[in-house]
């Protein structure tokens, strides 16, 4: 196994960490800018666009849709444009992926489509990548869409929803997933002038074009606050911790600034000023024992499952059910690193426990990150705890913080070594 080694300098964090701009907000931007121009409606001029491999995916296959796209292992992607063009007439287009993308289910989407009047075809396997799509005009009206994977699901029909001939309403079956992110979308389709409402598994999408504000047709993106859960997991693991993260603000549409409210009863104080938010140390908590629900936010899980281990605290993550069907299933990745690093770890395929305890010294044995970039930098920061851990891989951080490694060098984290063994610079 290919491995890079991570070294930790200092103990005391204190730096100023330039954030990406949110993947998530992005990509539903994009898409929605994409329907104002097939409906001939003045575009958005979007700003502090994401630089996330993510974002680069969708608006290469946006801007050039024609012939195969190759989405690799991003499954926004997938499920945005499987239902952006299948709503527009006369596009033919095919989309793969690599092999872990190969493996992540579509059926419910691809098939609320087709009840939709879409033409989407498998090329190979039922149910999964490659598919065909010919594009034409969605008649709307009434589907159902199993949300217990992804709720991307919704969202993907929610934005495809102006294009159709009639309104689109949805009704959400299974355990919903990830909520917070239906109502992102709810509330960019307001911003980008279409009205919608969401109301127990009920959604409504109007195709009509409504906007708020005629004036300003620009659009800001926030900094991402899923990634600046990896940065409060290393000031839970640091000695002392002064982080300034500009543009991020606690008044967000994005669900994962829950992360700031977790962390506060870990003993991670949020002050936010006028520039973003900061965090510090706070009071230690008065018990070390810990539950927290993922449901509607499981990219917050690796950052916080290894968070709590690293700060000695029993954990028991509940929620994990769409885990299974990320960029890796991570309940097995994130139980199979933290026994590698000596902790007693408890998991079913929705929950995932571990004792706080390190049993063992680390023994620099090599935690496989299955290239899935949450879990490449939720372990990068135990180098904190020890000074060194040895990771299988450090480039799936493209996938949504390029800038990774700079920042966390910022705090003294450092990539000492690539997959070929030459030093870094």
């Amino acid at each position: 196994m290919s491995q890079v080694k991570i070294e930790c300098e200092d103990a005391n964090l204190i730096a100023t960490i330039q954030l990406p701009a949110s993947k998530s907000i992005s990509n539903r931007a994009l898409v929605l800018n994409e329907v104002l121009k097939q409906k001939n409606l003045p575009a958005r001029t979007i700003e502090n666009i994401s630089t996330a491999d993510d974002t680069q995916i969708i608006n290469k296959a946006l801007s050039e849709p024609n012939g195969v796209i190759d989405i690799k292992n991003a499954g926004t992607c997938l499920r945005f444009l499987t239902a952006y063009f299948s709503a527009i007439p006369g596009l033919e287009i095919t989309l793969t992926g690599n092999e872990r993308m190969k493996q992540r289910p579509i059926s419910s989407l691809v098939q609320a489509l087709n009840s939709l009047g879409a033409d989407i075809r498998y090329l190979e396997n039922e149910g999964v990548l490659p598919i065909a799509i010919k594009g034409t005009k969605l008649k709307g009206g009434k589907v159902s869409i199993d949300t217990s994977n992804s709720s991307q699901f919704a969202s993907a029909l929610m934005m495809a929803a102006p294009l159709m001939e009639n309104p689109l309403e949805i009704t959400l079956e299974g355990n919903l997933v990830s909520k917070n992110y239906i109502e992102m979308t709810q509330s960019m389709l307001q911003e980008f002038g279409f009205e919608s409402s969401f109301s127990e598994n009920t959604i409504l999408v109007q195709t009509e074009y409504r906007p708020k504000n005629t004036e300003n047709l620009t659009y800001y993106i926030e900094a991402d606050w899923s990634s600046a859960a990896f940065f409060y997991e290393a000031a839970l693991l640091a000695d002392k911790a002064d982080i300034l993260f500009p543009g991020l603000f606690l008044n967000s549409i994005q669900g994962d600034s829950i992360v700031a409210k977790w962390m506060e009863e870990l003993g991670i104080r949020t002050i936010e000023k006028e520039t973003g938010v900061y965090i510090t140390k706070g009071k230690t908590p008065s018990t070390s024992n810990f539950s927290f629900d993922f449901t509607n936010y499981p990219d917050l899980a690796p950052a916080l499952i290894c968070a709590t281990a690293g700060a000695s605290f029993i954990m028991n993550a509940k929620g994990l059910s769409s885990l299974v069907f990320k960029e890796s299933n991570r309940i097995e990745v994130l139980s199979q690193g933290l026994k590698q690093l000596h902790y007693r770890v408890n998991c079913t395929s929705s929950q995932l426990e571990h004792d706080g305890i390190q049993h063992s010294f680390y023994e620099n044995s090599v935690i496989n990150t299955q290239e899935d970039h949450r879990i490449t930098m939720a372990f990068a920061f135990f180098s904190i705890l020890q000074s060194t851990i040895f990771l299988s891989e450090s480039e799936s951080v493209q996938k949504s913080f390029p800038n990774f490694w700079q920042e966390a060098a910022k705090i003294g984290v450092l990539l000492k070594i690539d997959t070929t063994g030459r030093k870094k610079k």
